[in-house]
C-alpha cells in the first residue's frame, strides 16, 4: 500500500504525524502537567507564609490573654461594679456632682461597660483620689480624666474631676 509512495514523501506524512501526536501529548499531558506543578510551587510559598505567620497568631494570642488579665476583673456584675466605684470614692473629701447610668458595647469578642463620674474638691484630694483608683481599685480601670473648672457664683469657681472606667468582659 505505501510502496507507491517515495521515501520523501513518507517521511513528511511520517513528520505531520508526529507533529500531530507531539500537539495532542503536549495538550493533553505536558500542559496541564506543567500548569499542577506551576500550582503546586504557588501552593508551597503560600503554605510556607502560613507557617510563618502561625508564630505571630501564636504570640498575639499569648498577650491578648495577659491583657485580658490585666486590663479588670472579669464576671463581676456591672452593678456591683459601679457600687464598688462609689464606696471607694466615699473615703476621700470630695463630692460626687453627677454619675451616668452604666453604658454598654458589645461585639464579637468582648463587652464593655464604661462608668462615667463627676466629683469635685480641691485639687490635692482630687489628684490623691485619681492615683489611688490607678493604683488601688482592682475591678475597673480608669481610661480617661479630665479636670475642668465651673463657676457657681460669680465670685466661686468649683474644681471638677470626670473620670471614666471601663471594664471588658469577654464573650467566648
Amino acid at each position: 500500500m505505501f510502496e507507491k509512495y517515495s521515501y520523501k514523501t513518507k517521511f513528511k506524512a511520517l513528520l505531520l504525524v508526529f507533529c500531530m501526536l507531539t500537539f495532542t501529548a503536549y495538550k493533553r499531558s505536558f500542559s496541564t502537567l506543567k500548569d499542577v506543578i506551576q500550582e503546586n510551587r504557588e501552593l508551597s510559598k503560600k503554605e510556607q507564609t502560613l507557617k510563618e505567620g502561625t508564630k505571630d497568631v501564636n504570640q498575639l494570642s499569648s498577650e491578648i490573654a495577659a491583657i485580658d488579665k490585666i486590663i479588670g476583673k472579669e464576671n463581676i456584675n456591672k452593678e456591683k461594679i459601679q457600687q464598688d466605684i462609689i464606696s471607694f470614692i466615699t473615703r476621700y473629701p470630695v463630692s460626687i456632682f453627677d454619675m451616668r447610668s452604666i453604658h454598654e458595647f458589645s461585639d464579637d469578642s468582648h463587652t464593655i461597660y464604661t462608668h462615667e463620674i463627676d466629683v469635685t474638691g480641691s485639687l490635692n484630694q482630687l489628684l490623691t483620689l485619681s492615683y489611688d483608683f490607678e493604683k488601688k481599685f482592682n475591678y475597673s480601670r480608669m481610661v480617661s480624666l479630665k479636670f475642668y473648672i465651673s463657676k457657681k457664683d460669680t465670685k466661686s469657681d468649683i474644681l471638677h474631676l470626670k473620670m471614666i472606667f471601663q471594664n471588658y468582659e469577654n464573650n467566648k
